[in-house]
């Protein structure tokens, strides 16, 4: 990194928190009520990343024994219960697993403090995501929040942080996007931001990868000394 960051930008799932668990629960339990086989965990964390209506697609697919890239076997309204379903009980049990990657809460407080503009920008609902925030009372650092409902392009194309960097009034020239999938790193590009690729998040590392981030952390909490040591290099 050799531009001074004024912003960084992060997904959620699997960058600021671990919520795979929770997540496949609430897609079995939809599985269960319309009379599906339900998924193994592994399975279902694997299908974490574009959004909650792919997600349900995939996971129904997968019940039914059929293959990601075939029709999808339900008739749309019966897909949109599935849907409906889903979100309704996810957002009622959307902490009851789901934790906070480690040393997260101290960097953004650190990032915060030191005038670091944060956003996130995730393909999850924004009603679940300030829930989610507000329980581990890190929801004040974050003055742009762009849910997958915000957006009529969902990640890993750039709308979400074009939304965000223009509420946070910086240039994307100047900002990181921070993620633990392709599409996180891919809407960082196609914006124009630095990209920070999380290898301990739930992601596919490969297809991350493939994206050429110019940044690898374990955890998101190491941006913050990155950004630090970036910005110290810049005021030589």
């Amino acid at each position: 990194m050799e531009k001074k960051i004024e912003a960084a930008l992060f997904d959620c799932d699997g960058v600021i928190i671990n919520s795979a668990a929770d997540i496949s629960d609430a897609v079995n339990a939809a599985l269960k009520r319309f009379r599906m086989k339900e998924l193994s965990y592994a399975k279902l964390k694997s299908f974490v990343g574009n959004g909650a209506r792919v997600l349900v697609e995939r996971a129904i697919r997968t019940s039914k024994g059929l293959p990601l890239d075939a029709p999808l076997p339900v008739e749309e309204k019966k897909c949109q219960e599935i849907l409906k379903y889903y979100l309704d009980y996810y957002y009622s049990h959307a902490i009851v697993k789901t934790k906070l990657y480690p040393g997260f809460a101290a960097a953004v407080k650190k990032l915060w403090e030191d005038g670091i503009k944060l956003g996130i920008v995730t393909n999850k609902p924004t009603n679940i995501l300030l829930e989610i925030l507000e329980f581990f009372k890190i929801d004040k650092y974050f003055e742009a929040l762009v849910g997958g409902d915000k957006v009529k392009n969902l990640k890993p194309a750039p709308d979400g942080i074009f939304m965000a960097l223009k509420k946070l009034g910086v240039p994307a020239s100047r900002a990181i996007m921070v993620g633990d999938s392709y599409t996180d790193i891919g809407a960082g590009h196609a914006a124009g931001t630095l990209t920070a690729a999380c290898l301990k998040g739930m992601g596919d590392k490969k297809a991350m990868l493939a994206q050429k981030p110019e940044v690898l952390l374990g955890h998101a909490a190491e941006i913050a000394p990155a950004i630090m040591l970036a910005n110290i290099a810049d005021g030589r």
